[in-house]
């Protein structure tokens, strides 16, 4: 996630690897999975721009940038109950959630994620 707050390495392949993981168990990810998994998983990867026509590259991967914005808003958001110990990890693929109920609006409301 700190990946995707400071716009480091290609978020195609970080949002990849953010949905392995909200598969293996980690619900708290489920926004940023079901971003992936609804669109994003049909964007090249930046190591696959040379396989693709330059425009069509270009257009998908203007999909992700417009969608941007919500991804980063939703990693800062997690990294802060990471930050201030409401999540934490506790072995692999197992964590403890400690935030209130309304703090957990990727469970409860994900609709509303995808509005705004």
């Amino acid at each position: 996630m700190e990946n995707i707050r400071y716009q480091q390495g290609d978020e195609v392949e970080i949002l990849e690897q953010l949905y392995d993981d909200y598969c293996s168990g980690y619900s708290f990810l489920r926004f940023l999975g079901l971003t992936y998994i609804t669109g994003i998983d049909a964007i090249p990867k930046i190591q696959q721009r040379d396989k693709w026509d330059k425009n069509e590259f270009d257009r998908k991967r203007e999909i992700l940038n417009s969608m941007n914005p919500k991804i980063i808003n939703e990693a800062r958001r997690l990294l802060s109950f990471f930050q201030n110990g409401l999540l934490k990890i506790i072995a692999e693929n197992e964590y403890k959630d400690d935030r209130k109920e309304e703090d957990k609006i990727e469970l409860n409301h994900i609709e509303k994620m995808f509005k705004d």
